[in-house]
């Protein structure tokens, strides 16, 4: 059976197979609208940073989603292991961290068009914020 009918002299699509073009079409914008969001929230990223005072350094750090909001975080910079606990919608996520006897407060923020977050840190008490670079 053919999915034309013909009608006046011109094939016209069967209502059945316009709504299965349809909704394939969705289907597809659906995907497509998806899997930048999938470079975020949680997950394992590879770090890039720059400190306050100047210093840069690479790591790891891996985003736990642990409620609806609610987010926990380890990093792992060369030996040392910091962790922390945030709220936030996985587009933005701001948290709490401590580790080596240090803590501090950190936002993570998605970027448009780029995959993983730019995060802004700064120790308790610190004068100076430092940048780092999360990517998937």
């Amino acid at each position: 059976m053919s999915n034309f009918a013909l009608s006046s002299s011109r094939c016209q699509p069967r209502p059945a197979a316009a709504r299965l073009v349809a909704a394939g079409a969705f289907l597809a914008a659906s995907i497509a609208f998806a899997l930048p969001a999938a470079a975020q929230g949680a997950g394992d990223y590879r770090v890039k940073g720059q400190e306050g005072t100047g210093g840069s350094y690479t790591g790891s750090s891996s985003l736990t989603q642990t409620g609806e909001n609610t987010w926990r975080i380890v990093w792992r910079i060369g030996s040392q292991t910091w962790t922390g606990f945030g709220i936030g919608d996985g587009k933005i996520i701001a948290a709490n961290f401590s580790g080596n006897g240090q803590s501090g407060v950190m936002l993570l923020v998605t970027e448009d068009g780029t995959p993983g977050y730019k995060a802004f840190w700064a120790y308790t008490g610190a004068k100076v914020v430092g940048i780092e670079e999360w990517r998937k």
